[in-house]
């Protein structure tokens, strides 16, 4: 016969897709009618984005763009010119199988970028970038949580994991007209603009998350034609966005993450007012991934009292959110200058990456990003440097479990002073990271039992038992096909191993 039982859900994380895309760049960049002669170039730079992302069946459909920006300077090696190209791109990942309910994490790095000057008018650009790909889906399974059969043992074993209870992801624009400060000049181009996210929280509505917070825009633009030297602009913007996430409530944690994609500035003086404005328009990603506890209570081992019976048992691996990770980290390198270096234009950074080592209960958050420098020579010339930069966190975990970590990072803010020769860079690093305790369960699936195979019975009442120290009560009675319950109670026990050795009475016959 087949017991009847109730069931319990516990729920198991799947990476159905690890996956990692190189894609080459190779264009011809012919300069506009307006733009002046190559003369040297400065940097060229490749950012890549992504736009859009999200599943059908079992793929992954991507959508981005890259932007290929070359700084050069024209003849007089005094005036720094821009010039860019873009184009879009997209692609898809096979997943491993199907899924209800997945999460996932997609972003673009610069795997390197060349450039030279075919002539004055033209710049051959090689590049690639690759595309990283990770889909984890949840599988719930079916496990018992209690035995319905009177002659049924069974040992109950809480758990406690974390359920995904729902992943959001989307992009959103925001759109401000900034105005120019009257203390600068007017700007004749923009060289580049970014967006810094500073700051961001959330409050959870039923059924939605409202994310709100506050982000720096950074312009670099080079003035008018009596000006050479370029100017730096800088606006802090408030913000507010709302994702409807069905299912979500005040119960869950959420981890959120943002990625910037792109920052168009456009110069505007058509206004009646007669200043200049910069027309920003800031694309962003938001993804939320919604968790949940719970606790259940499942059977990890059984038997019968009175047939030979056949036990089908299931190793589950679950995960329990232990932390959400965030941490401001404040770093500060110093690198060395040319003697002849007047003054510092603009600091920048346009890498910043992130990788892990576990080590037991220790992580180690271990990253690079890099510092660009734009700086003016005592004889009025355009310089550029770059350097990378290291950065490590750690931290720890009280569990001997394995553990699984999701980790982004990003810069915030980045600062500078001038001393002796030296450049100092001040740089604050946004490090996110989701912290799974992974663990192994061992769940009874289904019991079975031959009604006609009767185990013998013991004449005796009760047996008398030698314990050991360390030895549970519950594999002493199902070795003598006992009651954990009534082995208690004839003993005044109430612990499930035995803290030191001795005697113990052992009832053998059902009630």
């Amino acid at each position: 016969m087949e017991y009847k039982m109730e069931q319990s859900i516990l729920c198991s994380s799947e990476v159905i897709c690890d996956s990692n895309q190189e894609r080459s760049v190779d264009v011809s960049v012919n300069l506009p009618d307006y733009c002046p002669d190559v003369h040297k170039i400065l940097k060229c730079q490749l950012y890549p984005s992504i736009l859009n992302k999200g599943i059908t069946g079992n793929r992954l459909d991507i959508d981005g763009s890259y932007t290929i920006r070359i700084f050069y300077l024209d003849r007089d090696g005094k005036s720094i010119h821009c010039c860019e190209h873009a184009e879009n791109f997209s692609t898809s990942v096979s997943l491993k199988k199907e899924a209800d309910l997945n999460c996932m994490w997609v972003y673009c790095q610069v795997e390197y970028i060349n450039c030279r000057a075919a002539n004055s008018r033209k710049i051959d650009v090689h590049g690639a970038f690759s595309i990283h790909s990770k889909v984890i889906c949840q599988n719930p399974y079916e496990v018992t949580g209690n035995i319905l059969e009177e002659d049924a043992q069974q040992l109950l074993s809480p758990v406690d994991f974390t359920k995904l209870a729902a992943f959001e992801t989307r992009p959103f624009t925001i759109e401000e007209i900034l105005e120019l400060s009257e203390s600068k000049p007017e700007p004749d181009s923009v060289l580049y603009a970014k967006a810094f996210i500073r700051s961001t929280e959330y409050k959870i509505i039923p059924g939605k998350v409202m994310l709100k917070g506050d982000m720096t825009i950074k312009i670099l633009y080079t003035p008018g034609p009596e000006e050479d030297i370029p100017e730096c602009m800088e606006y802090d913007i408030p913000f507010t966005q709302v994702l409807d996430c069905p299912g979500i409530t005040e119960d869950c944690q959420c981890d959120l993450r943002l990625q910037s994609s792109s920052c168009d500035v456009q110069i505007r003086n058509e206004y009646t007012d007669d200043k200049i404005y910069f027309q920003v328009q800031i694309r962003f990603n938001a993804s939320v991934f919604v968790y949940l506890p719970e606790h259940v209570e499942i059977v990890s081992d059984a038997y019968s009292r009175k047939y030979a019976e056949a036990v089908e048992k299931v190793q589950v691996e679950t995960e329990q959110l232990e932390n959400i990770l965030q941490e401001t980290l404040l770093e500060k390198v110093n690198f060395p200058l040319a003697a002849n270096v007047s003054k510092i234009i603009d600091v920048w950074n346009e890498m910043c990456g992130v990788e892990t080592e576990i080590n037991g209960k220790n992580i180690r958050f271990i990253g690079k990003y890099n510092v660009c420098v734009l700086m003016l020579t005592e004889d009025g010339e355009i310089n550029y440097m770059e350097r990378v930069a290291d950065f490590l966190y750690e931290s720890s975990v009280e569990t001997d479990s394995p553990i699984r970590l999701d980790p982004e990072c990003c810069i915030s803010d980045m600062s500078y002073r001038l001393s002796s020769g030296e450049i100092e860079i001040k740089t604050e690093i946004q490090l996110t990271s989701s912290v799974f305790i992974c663990n192994s369960v061992c769940a009874v699936k289904k019991m079975t039992a031959d009604e006609n195979d009767l185990l013998p019975e013991d004449p005796a009442a009760i047996c008398i038992y030698y314990a050991q120290k360390g030895e549970t009560l519950w594999e002493i009675a199902k070795q003598y096909r006992s009651s954990l319950r009534e082995i208690c109670q004839e003993n005044n026990l109430s612990e499930t191993s035995l803290e030191e050795p001795g005697m113990i009475l052992i009832p053998v016959h059902a009630e």
